[in-house]
């Protein structure tokens, strides 16, 4: 039967315990340095609530800038994308209109009806990507002219 010759604690290499806490330490300074460039986003919270007719802003902002950002409607089982845009720029269709420049992004929607009340899902990505959801209520009667649009009509169809 073969044994192995027993190792006593005494002989574990020294050089090994400064190497390792020296990437230790190399790590917490990485991560350190990487929370700089978080993009700590900021939107529209809850529930937005407007009158029919009336004007809509939501926005998100984040620290860094936008390389690309896309918003969905959810609504009557139904998920259709507003706008998949890379900025900067001025966007618009359906009665939304979308400014985005840097690390700021604005939904406007001039007049809104029926058919832009719903869950609305920002993906935004800038260094990092990030998810978030701001509800639309729109409420009250129609003004003079201005009619109910039905789910559907929208982005120009």
């Amino acid at each position: 039967m073969r044994t192995w010759p027993s190792v006593s604690p005494r002989r574990i290499p020294q050089p090994c315990v400064p190497s390792m806490l020296g990437i230790l330490l190399l790590l917490v300074a990485s991560l350190s340095a990487q929370n700089t460039s978080w993009d700590r986003p900021s939107c529209t919270e809850g529930v937005v609530s407007v009158a029919r007719g009336q004007p809509a802003v939501m926005a998100c902002n984040i620290s860094n800038t936008f390389s690309r950002i896309t918003i969905r409607l959810r609504a009557h089982g139904k998920t259709v994308t507003i706008f998949e845009e890379q900025p900067p720029g001025r966007f618009s269709g359906g009665g939304w209109k979308l400014q985005v420049h840097g690390g700021q992004a604005r939904l406007v929607i001039t007049a809104a009806q029926d058919a832009h009340a719903g869950q609305y899902l920002w993906h935004l990505q800038g260094l990092q990507r990030t998810n978030r959801a701001t509800y639309l209520n729109v409420s009250g009667e129609a003004g003079p002219g201005r009619g109910r649009r039905r789910w559907g009509h929208h982005c120009g169809q």
